[in-house]
C-alpha cells in the first residue's frame, strides 16, 4: 500500500522540502486558517516571536519530551533564494500527526517509550510520525491499546470498547477537547461531535457492529462521556447523522461478544521496507511483550479506527 505524509493542516500549511533536505512548515491560527481552502491569510510568527503550541512546560523530562524555543527559520531553496516568510523546521514541533492523532510534548513521550524504549526517537525527530509509515501505524496503535487516561493510570481506549462502550474510547483519548459532548466551546465544536458520532454509525454498519455510545453495565473500570449519548439521539432525530438511524440494520454480532481475532503480529518489515539506521530505529522493532500486545485488535478496535481516519 502507498502511504501519504500527514500532518496537521493549520500548523504545517504550505510545507516546503528546503535544498537541505529539511522538511518546513508555516503554521497558522486557527482564526487566520480557512479549512475550505487551505490558505493561510496570516502566518503564525507574523504576530508571534516563537511557536509554543503543543508543549506543556509543566510536563517535560520524565513526563514529556522537553519544550524548545522555536522560532522563524530561513528556508533555502533550489533556485539559491531563502524564503523567510514564517516557517519553521516540521522536526522542531509537536503538532498532530500519526494514525490517530498523536499531538503535544507528552503524547510523543509515550509513544516514542513505547514502540523504542527510548525519549529520544520521538522527542528528537517528531515528524518522523508523519514520514515514516511503521511510526505513522506504531503511533496509532500505542494510543489505541496502551496509553491511559491519566498518564500512567486509568483506562484505555482498547478495554473500553472491548466493554462495547464507544463513550468510553473517546473519553480516554480526547475527554480534555470532547467530554461533556454537547457543552464546549462553540456550535462548530459540536457539530464535529456529530460528524464523528455518524463516522462510527458508518463504520460499523461496514462492519455489521454495533457499540453503544455509554455503556456502563459493569462499573468497575467503565468510563464515559459525558452527554455523548443524548447527542448522539439528537444527531439521529435531527438527520446530522443519517447512518445512525438505520446501523441496527447491519449488525451481525454486537460487542465485546466477538472475539477478538488472534492472529501472528506482522514484524515491522512486514509493514513497510524502511529500514532505520539509528539506534533508535533499530530498537522499534523489538520483539516480544509489545509485539504481542499491539497485534491483538479486535473487530470493535478496527470499527474506532476506521472511524478516526475517516474524521
Amino acid at each position: 500500500f502507498g502511504f501519504s505524509t500527514i500532518r496537521e493542516d493549520h500548523h504545517c500549511v504550505d510545507p516546503v522540502v528546503g535544498s537541505d533536505g529539511i522538511t518546513y512548515c508555516k503554521p497558522c491560527k486557527e482564526e487566520h486558517y480557512d479549512k475550505e481552502t487551505k490558505v493561510c491569510s496570516q502566518a503564525y510568527l507574523a504576530t508571534e516571536t516563537s511557536y509554543t503550541e503543543f508543549c506543556d512546560e509543566t510536563r517535560q523530562g520524565q513526563q514529556g519530551c522537553d519544550c524548545r524555543n522555536v522560532t522563524a527559520a530561513p528556508v533555502p531553496l533550489a533556485n539559491g533564494a531563502i524564503d523567510v516568510s514564517g516557517y519553521i523546521p516540521a522536526h522542531s514541533a509537536y503538532f498532530t500527526r500519526g494514525a490517530i492523532a498523536l499531538s503535544w510534548n507528552y503524547d510523543y513521550y509515550g509513544a516514542s517509550m513505547a514502540l523504542t524504549g527510548s525519549a529520544s526517537a520521538l522527542c528528537d525527530s517528531p515528524d518522523v510520525v508523519a514520514t515514516n509509515s511503521q511510526y505513522f501505524w506504531g503511533a496509532g496503535i500505542y494510543k489505541w491499546m496502551e496509553k491511559m487516561q491519566f498518564g500512567t493510570t486509568g483506562s484505555t481506549a482498547h478495554r473500553q470498547i472491548m466493554k462495547g462502550n464507544f463513550g468510553g474510547t473517546v473519553e480516554v483519548l480526547y475527554g480534555e477537547l470532547e467530554c461533556p459532548a454537547s457543552q464546549w466551546t462553540s456550535l462548530v465544536h459540536v457539530g464535529m461531535v456529530k460528524e464523528r458520532i455518524a463516522h462510527v454509525c458508518n463504520a460499523g454498519a461496514v462492519l455489521g457492529v454495533y457499540i453503544e455510545m455509554d455503556q456502563c453495565d459493569v462499573p468497575i473500570d467503565c468510563v464515559e462521556c459525558k452527554e455523548l449519548k443524548d447527542l448522539y439521539e439528537q444527531c439521529k432525530a435531527d438527520g446530522t447523522c443519517a447512518a445512525c438511524a438505520t446501523w441496527t440494520d447491519f449488525v451481525r454480532s454486537s460487542a465485546p461478544t466477538v472475539a477478538p481475532l488472534r492472529v501472528q503480529p506482522p514484524s515491522w518489515d512486514d509493514w513497510s521496507h524502511y529500514s532505520p539506521s539509528s539506534a533508535a530505529g533499530n530498537r522499534f522493532g523489538r520483539s516480544g511483550r509489545s509485539n504481542q500486545h499491539l497485534g491483538l485488535i479486535s473487530a470493535c478496535s478496527v470499527l474506532f479506527l476506521v472511524s478516526l481516519l475517516l474524521c
